[in-house]
């Protein structure tokens, strides 16, 4: 069996067991790493993922209405 043909947890146990704290502080720092790659890819679209999924129809009473918003003002052309 070579080592690709090995699980993670197959080949963490051939470690010895001084080593075993070594690989979870480096998972740990992994999973860190991609929760805050989530985070900023949140952030940098303003939205976090799956907002309007969850929002989309979350407002189910019937009394919730969106008042008259009045007219625009006419602004003069750009030139």
């Amino acid at each position: 069996m070579t080592t690709t043909d090995k699980t993670l947890i197959e080949l963490v146990q051939e470690l010895p067991p001084t080593l075993h704290d070594e690989v979870r502080d480096f998972v740990e720092f992994l999973l860190e790493k991609q929760r805050r790659e989530q985070a900023r890819r949140a952030t940098a679209n303003s939205w976090p993922e799956g907002f309007f999924e969850h929002t989309v129809g979350s407002i189910t009473d019937p009394t919730f209405v969106r008042p008259p918003q009045g007219e625009a003002e006419t602004r003069l052309p750009l030139e």
